[in-house]
């Protein structure tokens, strides 16, 4: 991994400048509330609350190099907070990142060093800076009362001591209690258990609350729904310690009204890193939105005002394919910026056209060397290659189905190889399905 300066100081907050964006003032209760990103509220005042500034936060476990889509809600939800007047703390789990969160598990994260751990968090402030504004530790005076800050849990649970964490946190936790949460119930129920280190997760997120109320006087903390546990715990320690006022909410979990995992495709995780999930390939999965999501997820990922989602939304036929248009663009827009968004539109109007232009830098694309042609490369591993199928079985699924094609001939048998008698303009173009294609140039 190349050598970088953390990006958290003696502070905890990140050092790194971030874009400017202007805010405006709804309550932000209706705003979720509207869009359909309220699943769960501890306080039946969270209106009210909500209707005049606080500071608030959602926590992110740095696991890997890039956020993925799944992760987008929480950002959005900070940012429209963000737009309303409040000021909210994006949380990098680099001490909860160590044990691992149970929720929503069925067996044991992997653990990760602190190293990885530090990498994985400074990716994750690149990806968020272009829809947050984040305050700059360095010019403090030039920080706004919205700005966000981003901390590093690591900064203050490292520094715990086993027998003062037992002595001052201990005794407010009830292991009855405990127990009856769903994400403790649920691995306690399935084949590989929970350990005792997972099993303190909840303990650590729970004084994550207690500390941003005491050193940023943050009093709701939001999260997925199956963060309900976590932050329950998190305000009734709160109140036993500190006697805060602490509530919380939660967002739902996004499904795909067609069964399938929100935030996969056939090749995979759709990530925010363009390096994981090409900038075309990120465009296609939102342009390839079931009908019946197309609403909802103008609601949960864009900044569009409502009535302009709803007139999108009632759209029907070949016309709602506009309104697919319209969000891949603009949540393209918003993760990778106007020139990106704007190559990976024109290039998908050009490919799926009539124009047939499959030419552009925006297509997902690589280099094949010419002398491997001379002995041909055969269909299947080509499709891996491209990352058109994830496995060889999986490549001659797709062969057989009826759903490859070799620029624009159907490719029907798995022994097919690809030889210089392919290549057309300098390229092979391979394409599974009708929306998914990969662009090998040939030198």
């Amino acid at each position: 991994m190349p050598s970088r300066q953390p990006p958290f100081g003696e502070s905890g907050l990140l050092r790194y400048t971030f874009s400017a964006m202007s805010t405006t003032k709804p309550n932000l209760y209706d705003v979720l509330a509207e869009r359909g990103l309220v699943s769960q509220v501890t306080d039946e005042k969270i209106r009210e609350r909500l209707g005049k500034p606080v500071t608030l936060y959602i926590g992110f476990d740095p696991t890997a190099d890039s956020l993925h889509i799944g992760s987008m809600v929480p950002i959005m939800v900070l940012a429209h907070a963000q737009r309303c007047g409040h000021r909210p703390i994006a949380v990098m789990g680099g001490g909860t990142a160590l044990v691992g969160d149970p929720s929503g598990k069925t067996e044991s994260r992997q653990m990760l060093t602190p190293e990885v751990i530090d990498h994985n968090a400074h990716c994750f402030a690149q990806q968020m800076s272009p829809i947050l504004k984040f305050a700059n530790p360095k010019t403090p005076q030039a920080n706004g009362p919205t700005d966000a800050l981003m901390v590093n849990n690591a900064h203050w649970l490292t520094k715990l001591g086993w027998i003062g964490l037992l002595r001052d946190f201990g005794p407010h936790f009830s292991v009855n209690r405990m127990l009856t949460m769903d994400s403790v119930k649920n691995r306690l129920d399935a084949e590989s258990g929970l350990t005792f280190l997972e099993f303190n997760y909840m303990v650590m997120q729970a004084i994550d609350f207690v500390h941003l109320y005491k050193s940023q006087n943050c009093t709701v903390q939001m999260g997925g729904q199956d963060q309900w546990g976590n932050i329950v715990m998190g305000i009734e320690l709160g109140r036993r310690v500190a006697g805060a006022d602490l509530a919380g909410l939660t967002m739902p979990l996004i499904t795909k009204s067609d069964g399938k995992k929100f935030g996969k495709s056939e090749s995979g995780n759709i990530w925010l890193s363009a390096e994981r999930t090409p900038v075309f390939d990120f465009y296609q999965y939102w342009r390839n939105t079931p009908d019946a999501d197309v609403k909802r997820f103008l609601g949960f990922f864009t900044f569009l005002p409502m009535n302009e989602v709803n007139g999108l939304g009632a759209l029907e036929g070949q016309e709602l394919n506009e309104a697919k248009k319209v969000l891949a663009y603009e949540v393209t827009r918003l993760v990778h910026g106007h020139a990106e968004a704007d190559k990976a539109r024109d290039s998908a109007g050009k490919a799926f056209s009539g124009e047939q232009d499959v030419t552009g830098e925006a297509i997902p694309h690589a280099e094949l060397p010419k002398q491997e042609l001379t002995v041909g490369v055969g269909v299947i591993q080509l499709l891996v290659m491209a990352g058109l199928a994830k496995s060889n079985g999986e490549a001659k699924r797709l062969v057989i189905s009826g759903g490859v094609r070799l620029h624009d001939k159907p490719v029907k048998d798995i022994g097919f190889k690809a030889t210089p008698e392919s290549v057309r303009n300098g390229y092979v173009l391979i394409r599974a399905g009708k929306k998914r294609l990969f662009r090998f140039d040939v030198k």
